[in-house]
């Protein structure tokens, strides 16, 4: 009987129920796509990184890509209570093949990533890992520049170019999260040859035996004895969450403003749809139907439109993610190996699915104030006002009440706990749609006083429309409102980024006018020799002088730091507009003496480091001041 009604409801409003469809839709696809986008930058780095780990639950890692002696790979092997190791050399290099290059994480390692199920390889054996003297490169990467197995490609390490032989290209579900990310992997010593770095490796990975592990974990520590690091495998995940705070801090803001924005949405088209559901419910009463039967159909109703208008939306909100959304930051990309794999978790679909059904169902519960006793069943064929869906003057009252001093305590809080930042610009968001009934009824007041000196029936019109503020017109207006508000918000937000950035930008290279490196290295970290390179430049004619600069990424703590020397001949040690505080030429005069640093508002805040004070890094050099 259920669907019989429903299917009858269809067929005589069938506009209306695709309206209200479509907009649940919308809501879902705009609230589906955000949050894909947020999580796969994470989940796609996660996977890989478990896909290199394998079983291993600690390793031994360098903190800098200049590595440590291979020679520790046999010591670790030895150790009473491990049960697999494999050593891994990790360096970032550039691949180019016949359709252009791109930057990539070149993985060097041994046989012993087969005991440790690394890459893949649990799914296939020994047998089937076939490097052949070559690279491995995953799908996106070979796609990119143009490679096939058994075709060469160049890569652009240490200064050097060497053109090396492809010996299989990755595809398919076999290989998980490596058929999309940027690496390329090859046997340690061609990794070793390639990137320049004989008898060096980056890492240690480490399987204890059951109920080793703190025995392991304590020779390793020896074994690092202070200049290396002992910890889980799986420890450059923690590293990513540091980096991606200020990213996901930018995000977070417009991920609750969608969320909001397609909640209303949802919102807005089924109370479209309430007047003539209420009056049906009417019917319903009259034809003898009693009320837990009403409210039985119209959940009914209001759920199968949900489900089926959120199903579309996970669907629409799946092609706008991967068509719009999901953009990996270059810096993140340079820092860590992200891939643009777009990853679906059931919990983000179940949010989105769940935001689409409950907006129906709450949206759909407004002729259940028509069921409460002492209401004529018919009462709705004969009242004015449209019951349940104007808001009155004392609710209008309250509402702006409220807004304006939500508007007062969150800028309180907000300039006291500057960490408050994006929950109040979350709470501000919500601030708009408090104000709107009150906005509304101001405009209606002040609109009487211009009839004064305009002559016009359309006025009239539009003041009684604006006295009977309606839920419709508010749940309307709140969306306007909150596309404005982020608009403004993330819009300013990202135009002060943007053009900070840009500053910091010139400054950083205006020291010199041309600068080389190794292809598209954006912090300057990926290392050659400057000798016969810098001496060549130096003979071109035109050249006044040359300067070497030397950059790397150090993981100190849960942070990997950026770490950049500037020759003392620049003009410019540290960039002008970064400066937050201290004074620019005392500075400038100390960094040009030696033995003092400047250092990132977070790793000082971090370390409770003030200007003038000392600190260590994990180096063997005396201990810096900032």
């Amino acid at each position: 009987m259920l669907f019989h009604l429903y299917r009858r409801r269809l067929r005589s409003h069938l506009a209306q129920e695709l309206l209200a469809g479509s907009g649940i839709a919308v809501a879902v696809a705009l609230v589906f796509g955000v949050l894909v986008a947020n999580t796969s930058l994470t989940s796609s780095a996660g996977a890989l990184i478990q896909q290199v780990v394998g079983s291993a639950h600690v390793q031994l890692t360098a903190r800098s890509p200049a590595g440590f002696e291979q020679g520790l790979a046999g010591t670790v092997k030895r150790l009473p209570g491990v049960r697999s190791s494999a050593a891994v050399l990790r360096e970032n290099v550039s691949v180019a093949g016949s359709r252009g290059a791109t930057t990539v994480q070149m993985l060097g390692v041994t046989a012993g990533i087969v005991n440790l199920g690394s890459l893949g390889t649990k799914n296939f054996g020994a047998g089937g890992f076939r490097f052949s003297g070559g690279l491995i490169l995953p799908a996106v990467v070979a796609s990119a520049i143009g490679a096939e197995p058994g075709s060469r490609v160049t890569v652009l390490a240490a200064g050097g170019a060497h053109r090396v032989r492809v010996g299989a290209v990755l595809s398919g579900s076999l290989f998980g999260a490596l058929t999309s990310s940027p690496v390329a992997i090859a046997l340690l010593g061609v990794a070793q040859r390639l990137v320049d770095m004989p008898g060096r490796v980056t890492q240690i990975l480490v399987q204890p035996r059951p109920g080793a592990d703190r025995l392991v974990k304590g020779e390793l520590l020896r074994i690092a004895g202070g200049r290396l690091d002992v910890t889980p495998a799986d420890n450059e995940l923690h590293l990513l969450d540091q980096a991606i705070k200020p990213n996901s801090q930018s995000t977070e803001l417009f991920s609750a403003i969608s969320v909001m924005v397609g909640f209303l949405l949802a919102l807005n088209a089924m109370l479209l749809t309430m007047p003539e559901r209420r009056r049906f419910v009417a019917d319903l009463r009259m034809q003898g139907y009693d009320r837990r039967q009403v409210l039985l159909l119209i959940s009914f109703q209001a759920l199968a439109l949900g489900i089926v208008a959120s199903l579309v939306g996970v669907a629409l909100g799946d092609a706008l993610s991967s068509a719009f959304f999901h953009r990996v930051p270059t810096y993140l990309a340079s820092a860590f190996p992200i891939g643009a794999k777009q990853i679906v978790h059931p919990t983000t679909v179940l949010a989105a699915f769940g935001c689409g059904v409950l907006a129906t169902m709450l949206a759909s519960l407004t002729p259940v104030l028509d069921l409460h006793e002492g209401r004529a069943v018919d009462a709705v064929f004969r009242e004015s006002g449209g019951r349940g869906e104007t808001i009155n003057g004392r609710a209008t009252r309250m509402l702006g009440i409220a807004g304006m001093a939500s508007i007062a305590v969150v800028t309180a809080f907000v300039l006291i706990t500057p960490g408050l930042t994006i929950v109040g610009g979350v709470a501000l968001a919500l601030t708009t749609l408090l104000l709107i009934p009150a906005m509304f009824a101001g405009i209606a007041r002040a609109l009487p006083w211009m009839g004064d000196h305009i002559r016009s029936s359309a006025l009239v019109v539009a003041v009684s429309e604006l006295r009977a503020t309606s839920m419709r017109a508010v749940a309307l207006a709140g969306i306007a409102g909150l596309a404005v508000y982020g608009s403004i918000a993330i819009g300013g937000a990202r135009g002060d980024l943007i053009r900070g950035i840009d500053r910091a930008t010139a400054q950083y290279f205006g020291t010199a006018d041309i600068w080389v490196g190794t292809g598209e290295d954006i912090f300057n970290v990926n290392r050659f020799e400057p000798g016969h390179t810098a001496a060549a430049i130096a003979r071109a004619p035109g050249v006044a002088s040359v300067r070497s600069y030397q950059g790397g990424l150090l993981d100190v703590d849960t942070r990997r730091l950026w770490i950049r020397a500037r020759p003392s001949q620049d003009h410019a040690m540290i960039e002008a507009s970064q400066l937050l505080h201290g004074d620019l030429a005392r500075a400038t005069r100390l960094l040009r003496q030696g033995g003092w640093a400047a250092v990132s508002s977070g790793f000082a805040d971090e370390r409770h480091l003030h200007v003038g004070d000392a600190f260590s890094l994990p180096t063997p050099s005396r201990p810096p001041r900032s």
